[in-house]
Order: C-alpha cells, then structure tokens, then sequence
C-alpha cells in the first residue's frame, strides 16, 4: 500500500514520523495496554528498537492523525490483508478518547484504502471484550465477519469488515 496525505476539517492523515513513534510508545504504561492494542507477540517492556520491529514498519504503512493544532491524536497501520484494506493497531491519544479522534482515523484510514487500486473492503480485529472500540467499529458500518482460517485469538478477538463504498461522514 502506498501512503497517502489526507486533510479534512483542519484534521491531517499523514505518514507517521519518528518523533511520533517516539510519542506513540508513552501511550502503553504496562503490558496490558500493549496487548490490547498490538496483541501478544508485541513485546513489553519494549525498547523503541523492538517496539519498530514489533509495529512491522517496514511491511506497513502507519498513519498519524494531527488535529487542528497539530497534536498527535491517534495512529493506526495499513495492509493488504487477503484482497482487503486491513486496519490494525488503532489508538487514540489517551489525553484526547472520546473526542471523535477513533473515528475520524478510521474515516480516513478507509479514504486512504478508497484510493488504493483493488480493494473493496476494509477489515479489521478487535478483542472481544473492548466494547468501546467495538462499537465505534460497528457505528462506521463495520459488520461482524467470518473468522480467516489463517488468523489466531479466534476465541479472543471479532474479525470485522465493511464495504469501502459505505458513506461515513467524511467529506472528500
């Protein structure tokens, strides 16, 4: 997949930087917060060496949104995942949850898979029990799907899809 810069309302999708990582990684206090979000191979404690090679930057495409003023508010990973834009390790600033920062990194990120030849159909996982992050899923359109064959945590986590073609409010 190949990254793209995308504006909307004053908010900014980009390339995740280095300074960001950098922040990213005071996001996760313990090991608990790392599971939930990078699942139970990322290590922890983790170094800012193993937590790169743990996000797989090298395979895929990590998005930063900046709100208005600038300030990090959430990342998310992009794959091609089975013919599918693939969604992964979504997080929002802890300082800015339940501002509508999840969201509008999701709407984003599927604008961003729109523009990519191939794909009809975004997905992603979610634990079981991350009822918040769930229902900011289901709400963009995301519908519980047949579990891959291939994925493990099948008793842990949902695997979600939905149409690209789907509308979710964001204005391009």
């Amino acid at each position: 997949m190949t990254p793209c810069e995308i504006t909307d309302a004053g908010w900014t999708l980009r390339s995740t930087n280095e300074p960001e990582f950098d922040e990213l990684m005071t996001w996760f206090p313990n090991a608990e917060s790392v599971d939930i979000w990078g699942g139970p191979v990322f290590r922890y404690p983790f170094t800012r060496a193993t937590f790169l090679e743990d996000c797989h930057v090298d395979i895929m495409v990590s998005y930063s949104l900046l709100d208005p003023a600038g300030t990090l508010a959430a990342f998310g990973q992009l794959y091609d995942r089975h013919g599918r834009g693939h969604l992964a390790r979504l997080v929002s600033n802890p300082a800015l949850r339940r501002l509508g920062a999840g969201k509008r990194l999701i709407e984003m990120m599927i604008e961003s898979v729109r523009r990519e030849d191939g794909f009809s159909e975004a997905s992603l996982f979610v634990y079981r029990d991350n009822v918040p992050a769930r229902e900011c899923y289901l709400s963009l359109g995301f519908s519980i799907a047949e579990y891959p064959d291939d994925a493990p945590l099948e008793e842990r986590c949902y695997f979600l899809t939905r149409p690209l073609e789907m509308t979710t409010g964001f204005s391009s």
